[in-house]
């Protein structure tokens, strides 16, 4: 389950920060950005998009090995769970920063919000438990008797 789930949100996510990388490779944040004067909102929207995408890869590739019955890659997942929980706190305190605050905020929604899928259902909250579970469950099977 966690392996399908896994999959589906990483699938959603790399769908999510597609269009918006399209969407700003065709200027369609320029207005925004020209009219409430954020400069640093290109650097940040490219910055956390590129950390999403890579998290997607990662829980797409540990998902696919999820699914074909495999935990060795079980570890790496619960990584990357872990910390999407501190990344998208650390996004959200950086909105308070002077300089970087306004354009960090507004760029959060369109490079973050694919992440919203898995937070929505709790995922990297209860995905690390289930993952710790099967772990121990296949330990304990293949210990000699």
């Amino acid at each position: 389950m966690v392996g399908i789930i896994s999959v589906l949100t990483a699938l959603i996510g790399l769908s999510y920060n597609g269009l918006g990388l399209i969407t700003s490779i065709r200027g369609g944040f320029s207005e925004l950005v020209t009219e409430r004067g954020l400069s640093y909102f290109y650097p940040a929207f490219y910055v956390m998009s590129a950390i999403c995408v890579l998290c997607y890869l990662l829980l797409l590739g540990c998902g696919v090995d999820l699914i074909r019955v495999r935990l060795r890659w079980s570890r790496l997942l619960t990584g990357v769970l872990i910390f999407e929980i501190i990344y998208f706190i650390a996004v959200s305190a950086s909105w308070m920063a002077p300089t970087l605050g306004k354009s960090v905020a507004a760029a959060t929604g369109v490079a973050n919000g694919g992440m919203m899928f898995q937070f929505g259902i709790l995922f990297p909250l209860w995905a690390p438990l289930v993952l710790y579970w099967a772990r121990r469950r296949l330990e304990y099977k293949s210990r000699p008797t």
